[in-house]
């Protein structure tokens, strides 16, 4: 017998759509602007409210669900998401300003913090541990920037970023076909990792 589609199911609503949308919106938004595609003023308001407030009521409506895994990895990221624009407004504003090392500790431990979780991700499928993996590597090159390294890892993570961002996107196609069409659209990969019967995002 082949799994019900989500649809026909008595269940609430998969958080992880919000989720990897608020994702995908905010490290689009926020690396476009590191590589001067655009200023930095979008980055406030769209990291504060997809990349931080989406991202958290996502994982808190995972906690509902008793999903740990995602309960940790969107609230992590979404209250990431709520300091980074801090950061910026005090920089604007000339109090409370992060930058340099203080910065680069900040986006280090978020670093470490997608890499910890890989092993985690890759129960699920192939494109999330990629995506963690992505994420871990364009985080840690901004790391080294702020530490006062060369520019170019700056820019080199923000594309990495990009990668990151194009796979949640993937895994958010994927997701909203199956809750909405009970159809596998595009492949995930087999997990890397034995350990979960979800080979959802």
């Amino acid at each position: 017998m082949t799994d019900a589609p989500a649809r026909n199911r008595l269940v609430a609503a998969d958080p992880g759509l919000i989720g990897l949308l608020g994702f995908v919106i905010a490290t689009l938004t926020a690396q476009l602007a590191h590589l001067g595609v655009q200023n930095e003023s979008p980055v406030f308001w769209v990291g504060a409210v997809f990349g931080g407030i989406v991202q958290v009521i996502a994982g808190m409506l995972s906690f509902v669900q008793g999903d740990n895994f995602h309960f940790i990895v969107y609230n992590a990221f979404g209250w990431y998401w709520i300091c980074m624009p801090g950061f910026l407004l005090g920089g604007e504003l000339g109090f409370f300003e992060v930058e340099g090392s203080g910065r680069g500790f900040f986006v280090l431990m978020f670093s470490i913090l997608a890499l910890m979780f890989t092993p985690a991700g890759a129960t699920h499928n192939t494109v999330l541990p990629l995506t963690l993996l992505a994420v871990s590597g364009g985080l840690g090159l901004q790391a080294v920037a702020a530490f006062g390294g060369p520019a170019a890892f700056g820019t080199a993570g923000s594309y990495v970023l990009l990668l990151a961002s194009a796979l949640a996107a993937y895994l958010l196609v994927e997701k909203f076909y199956w809750t909405t069409m009970g159809r596998r659209v595009v492949p995930l990969g087999p997990p890397w990792v034995s350990g979960s019967s979800d080979r959802e995002s």
